[in-house]
């Protein structure tokens, strides 16, 4: 239960409600199920709200896991797209510090956030802790390299040979992204490609339970 609180918090959802949420749509599907009960009895019908509330269970509780990994590849993503920006503003003379000053005016509010509790911590702190805390904050292990190169730009002054090694890994990083967000892009367009047969299937079920129902109230005609 922490475990899924902790979640909650960090995706900025209050838990009391995520819960009632799926108390009240659980028992409209029960009250469903009771209605046709009441309505034909126990039959293939009953599947119905039987299998929408399976899948409905299924997404309610795995949508949260994805809405984490979508959080964690967004900030992947814009961190690529904001370093690009820095990476301008240190080729034009900017110093470390003012080009992550000015690369904030560009960022979510995340991500500023995140940028400025980079900068007090530069202020404090002259060591590579900040940047490597920075770091922390992504899934991408190369954000960590990236960063590294960027204290050595602080520590050991900006020059050409630091400002490429900072290019050189941050180039790297930058192509790995646009390829996974490329084949992200084809796996959907994969799955897309099979809703069609999901929903024939889905179309081929119901046509048969309804022969079932038909047959079986034949049946207890005769």
């Amino acid at each position: 239960m922490k475990n899924f609180r902790a979640l909650l918090n960090e995706l900025g959802l209050d838990w009391r409600k995520e819960l009632l949420f799926f108390g009240v749509c659980s028992l409209v599907f029960i009250a469903m199920a009771v209605l046709l009960y009441l309505w034909k009895g126990f039959g293939f019908l009953l599947l119905f709200p039987v299998l929408a509330y399976l899948v409905f269970s299924f997404y309610f509780f795995t949508r949260y896991g994805a809405s984490v990994r979508r959080k964690k590849e967004e900030l992947n993503r814009e961190f690529v797209n904001i370093f690009t920006f820095f990476g301008i503003f240190i080729t034009d003379g900017f110093t470390v510090y003012n080009a992550l000053e000015q690369v904030k005016n560009y960022a979510s509010e995340d991500f500023a956030e995140r940028l400025e509790t980079l900068l007090r911590g530069i202020d404090e702190d002259k060591s590579v802790t900040p940047f490597v805390e920075f770091a922390k904050g992504f899934e991408d292990v190369s954000v960590k390299e990236v960063m590294l190169a960027v204290y050595q730009m602080v520590d050991e002054g900006g020059g050409g040979v630091y400002i490429r090694q900072f290019q050189k890994l941050f180039g790297r990083l930058s192509d790995t992204r646009h390829r996974m967000d490329e084949t992200k892009r084809l796996s959907r367009l994969d799955t897309l490609s099979f809703l069609p047969l999901a929903g024939s299937g889905l179309a081929m079920l119901a046509l048969t339970l309804s022969i079932m129902e038909i047959m079986g109230g034949l049946m207890n005609v005769l």
